[in-house]
């Protein structure tokens, strides 16, 4: 044998290795893969345990949480459960919302019983001021009216003369301040608005509310049937006018809001006795209508005055 054959070591017939190192090498890598499965299963086994240990924690948070609501959904006082309330309690109970209650109810009518009475003190201010023009405006409205009585009362007297033409100065002065009408307008912005709101409640006082009723009444009769009637008669005395007098000599007296006397003698456009007599009962009715109207609005603004005293009386206006 050669020394190249002593170094290679044994070999088989066919040229390969012995049996026993093929066996020992076959072993060597079944141990190895046999660790190698160990150690895959270990990992999975340590996974599936550490997944299991994370959903039991999980499970128990949740049963803890759960655990904590309940307590606290359930947590009432330790002596409901222990003692019975007696019937002294309940009625305490009871007792305290009726005060409560009753106590709401009486402090808000106390609130609306103080707005209303603002209100009510505002709106008598008010009616009083309205009432201290009216009685400026109704002092004036008589003093004008009385002057046009006594013109009206002249002019049937001159025309009445046997020769009219010769008073023309002062028939047509006369005649031209006839037609005039002194209306009365009212300052009731106030009553209107309690009418018309709905708030005439508010007045509580009734001796008040009486009297600024019957002075709005007055006030009614005299804008509305008066002052109507007396229209009517101004209209119908136009076609008269026109018969009677000259133009001309009405433009010439114009002076601003006012009228003044012709400087001379103008003569009337007839002197039919018929037409004059006409004229004459349309002046006669003017002047009843006046007189009317002056003792309507006395009336009125004694009212006035009266009901401004009681309200300055009453509400301690000043």
């Amino acid at each position: 044998m050669s020394e190249e054959e002593n170094i290679e070591g044994p070999q088989t017939a066919d040229g390969g290795q012995p049996k026993e190192e093929q066996s020992a090498t076959g072993n060597e890598q079944l141990a190895n893969t046999n660790m190698q499965d160990e150690i895959i299963l270990s990992a999975k086994q340590a996974a599936s345990s550490a997944e299991t240990i994370s959903e039991a924690e999980q499970i128990s948070d949740i049963s803890h949480h759960s655990s904590e609501i309940k307590d606290m959904e359930v947590h009432h006082h330790p002596q409901l459960h222990h003692k019975k309330k007696r019937f002294k309690e309940y009625f305490f109970e009871f007792l305290m919302v009726f005060l409560a209650v009753i106590a709401g109810f009486f402090a808000e009518n106390i609130r609306e019983h103080y707005v209303e009475g603002h209100r009510e003190k505002e709106y008598i201010q008010s009616i009083a001021e309205d009432l201290k023009q009216d009685v400026y405006t109704l002092d004036s409205i008589i003093a004008v009216r009385k002057k046009k009585d006594i013109m009206l009362d002249s002019l049937m007297y001159l025309l009445n003369y046997p020769d009219p033409s010769q008073h023309g100065n002062e028939i047509y002065y006369y005649a031209r301040w006839a037609p005039r009408t002194y209306r009365f307008y009212s300052h009731d912005r106030t009553i209107l608005q309690l009418k018309n709101s709905g708030n005439w409640r508010l007045i509580q006082k009734k001796e008040v509310s009486t009297a600024i009723q019957q002075y709005d009444e007055l006030v009614r009769s005299l804008t509305v049937y008066i002052e109507q009637r007396e229209e009517s008669l101004v209209l119908i005395m136009y076609s008269s006018l026109d018969r009677i007098f000259d133009n001309r000599v009405f433009n010439k007296m114009v002076d601003g809001m006012g009228f003044v006397r012709p400087v001379d003698n103008p003569k009337l456009l007839s002197s039919d006795k018929m037409i004059i007599n006409e004229f004459c009962n349309q002046v006669h009715f003017l002047k009843n209508s006046n007189l009317y109207f002056i003792s309507t609005s006395s009336t009125l603004l004694n009212n006035a005055r009266k009901t401004l005293d009681l309200l300055k009386k009453e509400y301690q206006l000043e």
